[in-house]
């Protein structure tokens, strides 16, 4: 069961209660007597355990793969290249005749 904590706004006194969800709210104070009970609201107790919660755990995995070996990242950047070298080598295509 959940603890919710009230504070009397009239004399201030703030105090603890362990109550399920279907009771409803304290409305009167027990040091006072008056009808002037409200809940406080607070930022709830959450902790995140585990990787997959924080943004920078996946922008670790999305980074660029480390590679496994050497060798296939360096071939990899010599054929990008002479493929690029290829193509600015090769001749345009010849314009077609328009029809007179």
């Amino acid at each position: 069961m959940p603890v919710y904590t009230y504070r009397c706004e009239n004399c201030g006194h703030e105090f603890d209660r362990q109550q399920s969800f279907e009771d409803s709210p304290l409305k009167v104070c027990p040091e006072c007597r008056k009808h002037t009970l409200h809940k406080v609201y607070r930022a709830a107790g959450v902790v995140f355990k585990g990787s997959g919660f924080y943004v920078t755990d996946k922008s670790r995995k999305s980074a660029s793969p480390a590679p496994t070996n050497g060798k296939k990242t360096k071939e990899s950047t010599e054929t990008k290249t002479t493929t690029t070298t290829e193509a600015k080598s090769d001749k345009p295509a010849a314009k077609p005749k328009a029809d007179d």
